[in-house]
């Protein structure tokens, strides 16, 4: 189960939202020397202590990340980092 899971409805359309998502899989290679593959239209990432994956649909975005040991307790400033950046690329509705 994920330590970490934000689930919001998009107004982009699927095409648009790839490349947003893509933006943030830049920022994770370059910021948090992750390794990124896509898998049709999900995108799986992978660092030393933390691994997930944000699945984009024509409305919906699904970010599921899961955390070692070691930053387990900084689970709230990471959600915190993850929300701020996805707001900035991706602009969400919450989901109801």
């Amino acid at each position: 189960m994920a330590d970490i899971f934000i689930e919001r409805e998009h107004t982009l359309g699927l095409d648009r939202a790839l490349d947003q998502v893509e933006a943030l899989a830049y920022l994770l290679v370059e910021e948090l020397d992750a390794r990124c593959a896509w898998d049709g239209n999900r995108l799986d990432f992978e660092r030393p202590g933390a691994s997930g994956c944000v699945e984009v649909t024509e409305t919906l975005l699904i970010l599921e990340v899961s955390l070692g040991f070691l930053l387990k307790p900084f689970k709230d400033r990471i959600e915190q980092s993850i929300t701020e950046k996805l707001d900035g690329l991706v602009p969400c509705l919450p989901s109801v």
